[in-house]
């Protein structure tokens, strides 16, 4: 059970992080450039759905292995190199929430509105790269849990 699980979390990382990747790296810099809100709205209604359910199997699929190597009771308690991946884990998931929230509630709500200027879509670039940075860091630590 545990090989199918970690499969699919890393089907689900390769989803996050690729998708943000390619925002970041392709997408970001034109909508930037052009000031194409309209194309960054219809990027991100089509993606937030299976960006949000990647996220979601990564944290559950990851949860469900953490817990068959060290019970959940035990997850903040010190364990050396284990305790430090496990808090970097949930650090960058952390940060993960904090970045979309406050580009969800604060830049795409003024996207939406049609109160945004031409810092509004810089920023929103910078949450990106935010989030990609993030996304990079899950996965390096995401290694670190097998090979050290």
């Amino acid at each position: 059970m545990y090989r199918i699980l970690l499969i699919v979390h890393i089907i689900a990382a390769s989803i996050w992080v690729g998708v943000h990747l390619y925002l970041f790296v392709r997408l970001m810099p034109r909508f930037v450039r052009n000031q194409d809100v309209a194309a960054f709205l219809q990027f991100e209604k089509s993606y937030e759905p299976l960006g949000l359910l990647a996220l979601a199997v990564q944290v559950i699929t990851g949860a469900y292995m953490l817990n068959a190597m060290v019970p959940m009771s035990q997850w903040l308690a010190p364990l050396g190199q284990l305790g430090g991946l496990i808090y970097a884990k949930l650090f960058w998931l952390l940060l993960t929430i904090i970045t979309a929230l406050h580009a969800r509630l604060r830049v795409v709500a003024r996207f939406e509105k049609g109160v945004h200027d031409a810092k509004t879509m810089r920023l929103m670039m910078v949450h990106v790269g935010l989030i990609c940075l993030w996304a990079i860091a899950f996965v390096v630590t995401g290694v670190a849990f097998r090979f050290g």
